[in-house]
């Protein structure tokens, strides 16, 4: 029990100074588990095996959640990742020197094809930008590739089936029950948090397990199946924090198996040599399928990555085959080392396309995309960028007093919301160079930044100007600090948002309370 407690301590507190850094605190977890080892510390009786297991199981149900048969109705994108993968897969095998059976390699060179979901997804949530064109594209090849591990694990579990593993067939029959139940005590939190472990670690990892297959390929089916559950999203809510604790113990484990070598050392060089390679191919396959270079480089770095399931393939793969531990080590490395580049990259991603764009641009296809062709505001005297609540209230009383307005936003969904109610709407990331530059202001007089991050106001009022805009900018701050520096370049009116709101609350009140 001490010895658990130290583990856990250990790996808080190199997580939390990651996490300080502004670096992945999982990586954090993996050095700890390098740490307790050379230490004398390491887990030599197997008790993180237990919670490791069971956190990996809660991390591919909580995937099958998100994979939504819609998904495959994007076909470019679908043959983005097929030709992506084999690509990549081909590559590896020639170059990477992994030296296994031909079977194991190509087993472990296509998982390392993939990108990190847990990395990708909390970059994209980071920059509030998981809801943007290129953001949803981004989880729309995570997914894909996610389905691509479905068919991996299923394969590597082959030997195993028989025909018992047919009954399997039928568990979808129990789906509309399960969701039954589940609609039944959706209002209540412990009994739906109590039902989501039953369903994922039981009908889902230990029935698999019954009938020959692994427990993380039936957790991650069971997923699959409830990806339509009006409140799938809801269930891996309830199961987030729960599947974070128990997957430090996966990431600790695998730090464990750590050696540091010159064959290691080797392997990992070639890898995150191939990781630059990985990424330029992506690039370029996003360039062909007519994106717009700053959208195809948003993915890009979004998705240069290696795949903590590469550390699960490898972890179900040493269990069936022996590998060299140097193997092992260079791959955790890459892995892990992957991660923190992400992190880096993520962190200023606008930046850097910023400086390269002159360059990036030169490469894009003639035609794009339609949701990244120019705009215009025509006669619109007001442009409204950000349709939150704050700049989606304002556009509604403005065309409902009937001044000429236009709203864009990054968020596709809510765009389709505000057409749906026949307002003057369009997709536009503001944060895109690219949107300024081929933007045709016409007759506007007003831009009101209405965007939830600060940066994001601060390089539109510099687009903006830089492009001619002589009008005036209104920028809603959330604090009085921001005030001078907005002011600074070139924003007309500042004001506090939480104020107007505030104020807005109590005209209303006064209003309510006069009528009664």
């Amino acid at each position: 029990m001490e010895l658990v407690l130290i583990w856990m301590t250990g790996a808080f507190l190199v997580g939390q100074l990651f996490r300080i850094i502004s670096l992945p605190s999982l990586v954090g977890f993996i050095l700890s588990g390098y740490i307790f080892t050379m230490l004398g510390m390491s887990d030599d009786i197997g008790l993180l095996s237990m919670p490791a297991e069971i956190g990996v199981e809660l991390l591919l149900f909580s995937i099958g959640l998100k994979i939504k048969p819609s998904a495959f109705l994007n076909r470019y994108l679908l043959i983005v990742v097929l030709v992506h993968t084999i690509f990549i897969t081909t590559i590896y095998l020639l170059l990477s020197g992994i030296d296994l059976p031909l079977e194991g390699k190509i087993i472990i060179c296509i998982s390392l094809s993939f990108s990190s979901t847990v990395i990708a997804t909390k970059s994209l949530e980071n920059r509030k930008e998981l809801t943007s064109f290129h953001g949803r594209l981004s989880v729309l090849i995570i997914i894909f590739q996610d389905i691509i591990a479905l068919f991996l694990l299923g394969y590597m579990q082959s030997s195993n089936l028989s025909l018992d593993t047919l009954y399997l067939l039928a568990l979808p029959v129990f789906i509309p029950l399960i969701k039954f139940i589940l609609n039944r005590i959706e209002d209540d939190e412990e009994l739906l948090l109590l039902a989501t472990l039953i369903i994922a670690l039981f009908l889902g990892a230990y029935v698999f397990k019954y009938f020959g297959l692994t427990g993380e390929i039936g957790a991650l089916v069971l997923g699959i199946l409830l990806s339509g559950y009006r409140s799938a999203e809801k269930l891996s809510e309830k199961i987030w924090s729960l599947r974070e604790i128990l997957l430090l113990a996966f990431f600790v484990s695998i730090g464990m198996q750590i050696t540091l070598s010159n064959d290691s050392f080797q392997l990992f060089l070639i890898l995150m040599s191939l990781l630059i390679i990985k990424s330029i191919i992506l690039f370029s396959l996003l360039i062909f399928f007519k994106l717009r270079a700053y959208t195809a480089f948003l993915m890009m770095i979004s998705l240069t990555t290696f795949s903590e399931f590469s550390l699960i393939v490898l972890s179900i793969l040493s269990s069936q085959i022996i590998i060299d531990e140097n193997i092992i080590s260079g791959i955790i490395l890459s892995v892990s080392v992957s991660f923190i580049i992400a992190a880096i990259l993520n962190k200023h991603a606008h930046r850097i396309y910023e400086l390269i764009e002159d360059y990036l641009v030169r490469v894009e296809r003639e035609t794009h995309h339609p949701d990244e062709e120019p705009h215009t505001c025509g006669d619109s005297e007001v442009m409204i960028l950000g349709l939150g609540r704050f700049g989606g209230a304002i556009l509604e009383v403005l065309q409902e007093n009937k001044i000429k307005s236009a709203g864009f936003d990054s968020n596709t969904d809510l765009v389709k919301s505000f057409i749906q109610k026949n307002r003057r709407v369009a997709f536009a990331d503001a944060e895109d160079p690219g949107f300024w530059s081929k933007l045709r202001f016409g007759k506007l007089r007003v831009i009101i930044l209405a965007l939830p991050e600060y940066e994001a106001q601060k390089r539109s009022i510099i687009q903006a100007r830089k492009y001619g805009f002589t009008g005036k900018i209104i920028v809603p701050s959330r604090t009085k600090d921001d005030t001078k520096e907005l002011e600074n370049l070139g924003a007309d009116i500042i004001f506090d948002a939480y104020e107007a709101a505030a104020l807005g609350v109590s005209d209303s009140l006064v209003k309510a309370i006069d009528n009664v």
